[in-house]
């Protein structure tokens, strides 16, 4: 393969959940041409496993540090998550491209629901909850619509006449666990044992770790991790520097995968958001101040300190937002700017609000419009 067509094909695996050929057949197709050298390599370096099916190629991608981002899948409340849990239990039991109809997923729903979740279909949110579900199992290619619109149901509990059938990939969704999961006494237990039979080499678990996570950040008990870095940097930076779309940046306190440019790919930071304009600016008000750095590069604030510095921002920055950002109050967006941080792993929040080094790398240079 040409250093062009790893990066293509790298950029496919990575970034997608799946490639379902009916969906994307010219990508499913470029990678099953390619499937021999791919997954040799995703196997060599990045101790990983590329399924090749006749209906899907999936990378099998498992993460080794759970972080509150990799559930955000567009649901809105602990009710979403729940009934889409119960919707994927309903889909296990079916057999590929079997028709069913709403009111029969709905039926099952009221069996399988835990007893903590009363369902309640004369309730408009949940309605509206089961309608999100809905949509965003079509949107994984689970189950595919045939007939009616899910929509009216959010206008009664009546209207439960929509078609559907599960798709041939939909019974591959869910992760196989080491043992069955009915053998785990809670999460910790499984969590554990998937760690355990990973037997990976510390290469192909940093790489994993690099591809898959925004940053890696040096701490007391992980220093031996960034001395295999620097020992192994000009290797890793060469290749993934030709066979990868990434730059590897690798500092005292963090080491990271970056891209130079943004576009084609779903969620960068920063993107173009005006949030994530804010909190770059928000950054250059830090490096100003010089605030005290610990051993790990770590700048510690109480709330009242991160309520000043956001207080400074407004005032130095404001007339750059757009009329949402400059009508919230301090509060709001202190929250706002906090929670955006957190996900991209900026910023955490204990007692504390603890500032993680590659915030600090961040600058703005702001120019008035002539």
């Amino acid at each position: 393969m040409k250093p062009e067509e790893w990066r293509r094909a790298f950029k496919l695996l990575f970034e997608n959940f799946w490639i379902v050929r009916t969906v994307d057949f010219d990508s499913y197709n470029f990678l099953r041409r390619h499937q021999n050298e791919l997954q040799k390599e995703l196997r060599r370096r990045f101790g990983m496993s590329l399924v090749i099916r006749q209906q899907y190629i999936q990378l099998l991608k498992r993460p080794h540090k759970l972080a509150s981002w990799m559930g955000d899948i567009g649901f809105q409340s602990s009710f979403d998550y729940a009934l889409f849990c119960c919707a994927m239990a309903y889909i296990e039991g079916l057999e590929n491209e079997t028709p069913f109809m709403l009111d029969e997923l709905i039926r099952d729903l009221e069996l399988l629901a835990p007893e903590e979740i009363f369902l309640d279909w004369t309730n408009y949110n949940q309605r509206k909850s089961l309608v999100r579900v809905i949509k965003k199992l079509q949107e994984l290619h689970l189950i595919e619509k045939i007939q009616g619109e899910e929509e009216n149901f959010e206008q009664s509990e009546m209207n439960q006449e929509v078609l559907f059938t599960t798709t041939t990939q939909a019974r591959a969704f869910l992760s196989r666990a080491p043992q069955s999961y009915i053998a785990y006494e809670s999460f910790e237990h499984y969590w554990q044992d998937l760690q355990t039979s990973r037997n990976l080499e510390g290469n192909q678990l940093l790489y994993q770790r690099l591809m898959m996570e925004p940053v890696i950040y040096r701490t007391a008990e992980n220093e031996e991790i960034f001395v295999r870095l620097r020992n192994y940097y000009f290797h890793t930076q060469e290749y993934i520097e030709d066979y990868t779309d990434f730059y590897f940046e690798l500092y005292r306190d963090y080491a990271a995968f970056t891209l130079e440019k943004r576009e084609g790919w779903s969620e960068v930071f920063p993107s173009r958001r005006v949030v994530d304009e804010i909190l770059i600016q928000l950054a250059t008000i830090l490096r100003a101040d010089g605030a005290d750095y610990s051993v790990y590069g770590v700048i510690e604030l109480t709330v009242e300190d991160w309520e000043v510095l956001v207080r400074k921002l407004q005032q130095s920055y404001s007339s750059y937002w757009s009329k949402e950002f400059k009508e919230m109050s301090l509060e709001q967006l202190s929250v706002t700017l906090l929670n955006r941080a957190k996900s991209w792993q900026l910023i955490e929040e204990n007692e504390t609000i603890s500032i993680l080094p590659v915030f600090g790398r961040l600058i703005a240079e702001m120019e008035a419009k002539i």
